[in-house]
């Protein structure tokens, strides 16, 4: 089973993929920009740059489920965060794969079955219980990664 996490918004998305059919593993992950603030870009043309990334990873990796997060930045604009998430939502929709929403870390935490995340029960100590391997330091990769995990997780308790 394939789960691919992203953090909501535009102006930096990370992904993450990871294959949960036998011992967790994360295949790939990346932080991916948009074009430049300072070009003046339109919102929708942000979301096509990153819309040819999501058609490749996709199509090298087709998903059981798509997992959206929180955004990776607390300036993300509110309206990049809709923008995305109804965007993924219906892209999921055509690709008849289920997608879940965390809207904030400790929502994602407890998709990971952590009650608090200020116990010492931070995301990627919760990635790590998983996958031992996990060894990124970047919060935005961290956040997409669980997010990830928690879709995989919940889509595999509700069958």
């Amino acid at each position: 089973m394939i789960a691919i996490g992203f953090t909501s918004g535009l102006d930096s998305i990370a992904c993450s993929v990871i294959d949960v059919s036998t011992d967790t593993e994360v295949v790939w992950c990346e932080v991916m920009p948009g074009p430049r603030k300072r070009r003046g870009v339109t919102l929708i043309r942000r979301y096509r740059a990153h819309r040819l990334m999501f058609d490749i990873i996709f199509d090298r990796w087709p998903p059981s489920v798509i997992a959206l997060g929180p955004p990776s930045a607390p300036e993300e604009p509110l309206e990049s965060i809709v923008l995305m998430r109804t965007a993924m939502f219906e892209l999921g929709r055509s690709l008849r794969v289920p997608v879940v929403l965390f809207d904030r870390a400790e929502d994602v935490g407890r998709g990971l079955g952590a009650c608090d995340l200020s116990r010492g029960n931070g995301l990627k100590s919760l990635v790590r219980r998983r996958i031992e391997s996990f060894s990124s330091n970047k919060k935005r990769v961290v956040l997409a990664t669980a997010t990830a995990m928690a879709g995989a997780l919940k889509i595999t308790n509700h069958q």
